[in-house]
């Protein structure tokens, strides 16, 4: 018999109101509590009743979109885009943010499967493998949007990652710049690994060795590229371009070189990563690597809508938006 959320709370010690709160997420619990409730859930692969009975539900004409962090503004680019697709198809959304939190990402879809959505688009960074199972056994279709294209038995919408990181790379390339560095992302994010894959392309195609890179590690975040540039500084580094995992982490360097006295482009050219708004409002006025956030969350929309018996795997073509943070490689650095 399948487990119930009485069982969840006695495994937990705790109310079923409790484990409501905890699973859906909207009130608060302390810590310990939260964690028992998790840990209990998924002792007892507990599924909320409305499983069962979302099977032979009429259409509620709403989707769920479960979004990473809703802080960035990439996520909330997609939601927008999401939103006005099932706006135009006469649809609902339930927005949730899982704040990066994978316990709370796996909770979330529980939660949208009883509230009997018809469909559910997931936009996560985190590589969700070890989620592909469930996604695929859950009883309404899902999208992944911005994960790992190569879930089975689950239909995603993607960007090209390593050819969009190769375009970052080839840009300063040309500009002259011979030695560059890559602000990466925690080895959870499904886009890190691509993307310095695809700046060593780059390098190697114009007869560059891979020490021609340096990496220094990040957190997609504003305050973490700052970081990252000023542990890049306080090596020596000699590089003279910067390719940043996403735009914050490059606003991030942008602020951290500043703090160091370099000068950009001058100095140090930066490219990003997502063209997100505020990448056209920092001084200079950042270049990057533009995903098209629009045709994705139309995309994922439109999947969904479709139904499609096998899994669809749609990998969309990024372009480079050149702006005033990147410029010539300095003299010294290139022998001239």
């Amino acid at each position: 018999m399948a487990a119930t959320i009485v069982d969840v709370a006695a495994r937990a010690g705790v109310s079923t109101a409790t484990v409501s709160r905890v699973l859906s997420g909207s009130g608060p619990a302390l810590p310990a509590t939260r964690e028992r409730v998790l840990a209990a859930a998924r002792e007892l692969a507990y599924r909320p009743s409305g499983v069962a009975r979302a099977l032979k539900r009429a259409e509620t004409r709403t989707i769920g979109l479960v979004v990473a962090d809703i802080t960035n503004p990439f996520f909330p680019e997609i939601a927008r885009a999401v939103e006005a697709e099932a706006h135009r198809r006469g649809l609902g959304v339930l927005l949730l943010s899982t704040s990066e939190d994978a316990d709370r990402e796996a909770a979330m879809l529980d939660v949208l499967v009883e509230r009997r959505v018809d469909g559910i688009v997931l936009a996560s960074g985190r590589a969700p493998r070890r989620l592909a199972r469930r996604l695929a056994e859950l009883p309404v279709p899902v999208v992944v949007v911005d994960a790992d294209t190569r879930l089975a038995g689950v239909s995603t919408v993607g960007t090209a990652q390593r050819a969009g990181a190769a375009l970052a790379a080839e840009h300063l390339i040309g500009l002259g710049h011979r030695r560059l560095a890559f602000v990466g992302a925690p080895s959870g994010q499904a886009a890190s690994g691509p993307r310095r894959t695809g700046i060593l392309h780059a390098l190697r195609a114009a007869g560059l060795g891979d020490d021609a890179l340096e990496v220094e590690g990040g957190d997609g975040r504003v305050d973490g590229g700052v970081r990252a540039v000023d542990r890049l500084i306080g090596s020596g580094s000699r590089a003279t371009g910067i390719v940043a995992y996403n735009d914050l982490a490059a606003i991030g360097a942008l602020r951290g070189l500043r703090r160091a006295g370099r000068r950009v482009p001058d100095d140090v050219s930066v490219v990003g990563f997502d063209d997100i708004e505020p990448a056209s409002w920092t001084d200079p006025p950042l270049t990057t690597v533009r995903q098209p956030t629009d045709a994705m969350g139309r995309l994922a929309v439109d999947l969904l809508a479709r139904g499609s018996a096998r899994p669809e795997r749609v990998t969309l073509a990024p372009t480079l938006v050149v702006r005033g943070s990147t410029g010539p490689a300095p003299r010294a650095a290139t022998g001239s």
